[in-house]
């Protein structure tokens, strides 16, 4: 009785399936994406529109009911009046909604006004007169006469006359600043700024109503050439240092205008710092950009010159006195950033009393930074892969990191030239103490030496194999521990990210962190009350959700796809296997819907570097850009495998080899996936893979690669679009040789495909664009004509005017019909379509596709 009873259950399943419908192109227009939601300052109200819609309809969402509003006439909408109006535009007209009642009021004062949902005011024009109202209120204020206005939470500031006033729109306005005003800053945030008046700049303070003499414009002795820009900085009562805006005396050089001599030269010389397809117009003459910089000395009333001439980057501490500044001159390395990509520096530690200059770092590639309080400069060594601090009166450089005991560098990087930092996470005490990211957690180190490394995080996140990081942002300048800090999270053995809170020192707890799915805070209510979210994994859509800023309560805003419940969908899980040289490896497996472990399936393997971690990504079913649809594939019948691929350097195609054909093998020696039935699919990058893997195995029924590189000795000298060489592709990223061509001519030829086209057995369907900009069309091409000459079966697909990948739909559209017609007739034996038969002639095109 319960054998049949199991039995039924089973054929129930089986008939549910049944009934439920494939996706194919048909569908898509089926399946939506939100574009970036708002949420209103006090949280009660969720503003989105759905992305491409062309009836540009926007929904407006109260959080506390989860009902929703459609306008169909509402163009750039934004919240304002901390969330309790809605400013938007209907048919050329301004319009502000009443969000508690809906009543709308069209703006008619004036034709433009300030405003946001940080605060409660609006500040506009009319007839002379600068008006600044409380839009919650009604509370207002009519300024007669003023010169530049400003308005803060709760007051506005100004001025009249020879006065600068402030204060709250109903009641006394209280005079900060009396004398000539020919300029003045006004900070809102900390409602603080300085006023110049005759030369002498001020600082002023709301809170205190009163004005500090800073400095006197007389007592500053302009540079040689240079002038001084007089206006009201950016300073405080306490600064004792700045740098001075300055511009140049000299007029600039009139550059000739081109003559028309019949041709245009085109002259590349081997020493020119910036080759000619980089070069722009400008770039070599003198401009505010390359200008000296300058710091003023307030207490000795002298100027300084920091950094001369066509230097870069002035690295300046924010504090309000400091004596060193770094300057950064990447002159000796604008030839090299052909093949690294990156401007490389020499540092010089400068004294901004005496003008001294000291070079503490040659050749660098990344950029120190000053702590808040200026008193330390922090490095990350890309080649020791430590953090140092410089001592500032040697410009020594002092190990900070290795007493927290753990790795501060990206442990599974694998390309060559630098190894990059986790990351300085912020400062605490004021800047004495820095944080920096370990792989899971985070540490203080204290920059006066008079305490250990600790864990900020208390080794949760290595204990429990989540790695934690600040919420929203990588670094927070000033971290405060007073209250709890949001952290976003990835669970390395459930592949999930989630949220968790550092409430204290070392006290770390999960806010959510679910294994079935990824939780992302979309944003944060300008109270920090609460938060929009989403809940996403391949099967569950990700919706929009509203809850507290502790996930206590909870509520579902948005059901936008509920059609898939309609659809033959299938799962996805992470499987694992050894490597040809016995690492342990792992990867996705999306599996059909009703998958059957006793029966071998059709199976695609599309892969680009690493995947496992996106375990939890919904994916929309769409037209093909590039790659296959993954949704669409498994929806009718195949198995999709995405392994991982671990790096060698200087042996990327054998490292592709090692992973990726192991893995393949795994499934099949399962019996999980159909031998006869394996098709292989990379773009881009993963196109160079592919097209490497098919030189080196038979196990693949059929190829797609796209815009791949198939000769590294071609494409190491090959342009982009942006008009970079490639040299830096292969000797600093992606490409992984670490050497130059010369420095390893048998590994440049041993992983490029072309030289070994000969042993390729897999018929190919070659996807490349004649104006792909980065990687040549000449690539796919030399591919296609060596199986030609050799007899092989391949097609190549050139979509006229296209670039790396496909923009327009119509192009899309076709490919995705074409390329699954390939893997259906190589995996499923399905009939060969037309187009691969019998070709398409030039007659033919665009009348007959032949599907």
């Amino acid at each position: 009785m319960k054998g049949k009873l199991m039995l039924v259950a089973l054929l129930g399943m089986q008939v549910a399936v049944a009934q439920k419908k494939t996706i194919d192109t048909t569908a898509y227009n089926e399946w939506k994406r939100i574009g970036t939601p708002s949420l209103s300052y006090d949280g009660q109200w969720m503003l989105y529109r759905y992305s491409g819609d062309e009836q540009g309809l926007q929904y407006l969402v109260n959080t506390a009911s989860g009902k929703a509003t459609t306008f169909s006439n509402m163009n750039s909408p934004e919240f304002i009046g901390r969330g309790k109006w809605i400013k938007f535009t209907r048919n050329d007209s301004t319009v502000l909604r009443r969000l508690k009642d809906g009543h709308e009021e069209y703006w008619t004062r004036s034709s433009y006004f300030v405003g946001n949902d940080n605060g409660t005011t609006l500040s506009y024009s009319a007839s002379g007169k600068q008006v600044v109202v409380d839009i919650n209120t009604g509370d207002s204020t009519v300024l007669n006469g003023v010169g530049r206005c400003n308005f803060y939470d709760g007051g506005v500031i100004y001025v009249k006359g020879n006065q600068l006033l402030a204060g709250p729109l109903k009641g006394k306005h209280a005079v900060l600043f009396t004398g000539p005003i020919d300029d003045f800053n006004f900070n809102m945030g900390r409602k603080e700024g300085t006023v110049l008046s005759d030369k002498k700049v001020y600082y002023f303070s709301i809170k205190s109503g009163k004005a500090t003499f800073v400095f006197d414009y007389r007592d500053v002795k302009a540079p040689a050439g240079y002038s001084v820009n007089e206006q009201a900085p950016p300073v405080t009562a306490g600064t004792k240092q700045f740098v001075l805006d300055v511009m140049r005396t000299a007029q600039p050089v009139m550059r000739p205008q081109p003559q028309n001599t019949g041709f245009q030269l085109e002259l590349w010389t081997w020493n020119e710092p910036v080759t000619q397809r980089l070069q722009r117009r400008g770039v070599y003459d003198k401009n505010m950009m390359n200008q000296a910089k300058f710091v003023y000395n307030i207490d000795t009333k002298t100027v300084v010159e920091v950094a001369p001439e066509m230097y870069g980057q002035l690295v300046t501490p924010s504090s309000e006195a400091f004596d060193y500044v770094l300057a950064l001159d990447p002159a000796p390395y604008k030839v090299d950033i052909d093949y690294r990509y990156n401007s490389n520096v020499d540092i010089y530690l400068v004294n901004v009393h005496t003008g001294e200059k000291r070079l503490i770092a040659k050749d660098s590639y990344e950029t120190p930074g000053w702590s808040p309080n200026g008193k330390f400069a922090i490095y990350y060594d890309t080649q020791k892969k430590i953090w140092e601090k410089i001592d500032l009166s040697t410009g020594n450089f002092i190990n900070i990191s290795d007493q927290i005991g753990f790795p501060v560098n990206d442990e599974e990087w694998d390309q060559p030239g630098r190894n990059p930092a986790y990351g300085l996470a912020g400062y605490l005490d004021g800047g004495n103490t820095a944080v920096f990211y370990d792989r899971y957690d985070m540490w203080a180190v204290d920059l006066t030496g008079q305490r250990k490394p600790y864990s900020l995080t208390g080794q949760y996140g290595r204990q429990h194999k989540v790695v934690l990081r600040l919420n929203g942002a990588e670094y927070m300048e000033r971290m405060d521990l007073s209250k709890p800090i949001l952290l976003r999270s990835f669970n390395e053995n459930t592949k999930s990210r989630g949220l968790y809170k550092l409430q204290s020192v070392g006290k770390v707890e999960s806010v959510a962190d679910n294994p079935d799915y990824n939780v992302k805070i979309g944003s944060i209510s300008g109270d920090g009350r609460s938060c929009i979210f989403t809940k996403e994994s391949y099967q569950v859509n990700p919706d929009i959700w509203y809850g507290d800023i502790d996930f206590k309560k909870t509520r579902q805003l948005t059901d936008f796809n509920p059609q898939q419940e309609d659809y033959k969908w299938g799962d996805v899980k992470v499987v694992s296997w050894k490597t040809f040289d016995g690492r342990d490896d792992e990867g996705l497996l999306y599996l059909p819907e009703g998958y059957d472990s006793t029966k071998v399936y059709p199976m695609i393997v599309d892969f680009y570097e690493t995947h496992s971690q996106d375990l939890h990504e919904y994916i929309v079913p769409e037209y093909s850009t590039s790659t296959i649809n993954i949704s669409t594939y498994v929806s009718n019948g195949y198995l999709v495998f995405r392994p991982d691929v671990h790096y060698v350097i200087g042996k990327p195609g054998e490292s592709v080899y090692n992973c990726v054909v192991s893995g393949v093998k795994s499934l099949i020696d399962k019996k999980i996936a159909n031998k006869d039935a394996v098709g292989l699919q990379g773009h881009s990058f993963g196109g160079y893979e592919a097209a490497y893997l098919v030189t080196r195995t038979d196990v693949f029924k059929c190829a797609n690669i796209g815009a791949g590189v198939v000769n590294m000795t071609y494409n190491y000298t090959a342009m982009r679009q942006n008009g970079a060489p490639c040299l830096f592709k292969f000797e600093s990223e992606q490409y992984r040789m670490g050497k130059s061509l010369w420095e390893d001519k048998e590994g440049y030829i041993s992983n490029s495909a072309i030289f070994n086209a000969d042993k390729i057995h897999t018929p190919l369907m070659i996807f490349h664009n004649d104006k792909d900009g980065a990687v040549p069309f000449t690539q796919g091409l030399d591919l296609f004509l060596s199986m030609r000459r050799l007899q092989r079966p391949a097609w190549l697909l050139n979509y006229k005017g296209g670039n790396h990948t496909l923009e327009d739909l119509p192009a899309q559209k076709d490919f995705t019909i074409r390329m699954q017609g390939f893997f259906d007739h190589y995996l499923k034996k399905t009939a060969m379509p037309g187009w691969m038969s019998e070709g398409i002639s030039v007659d033919e095109r665009n009348v007959d596709q032949k599907y």
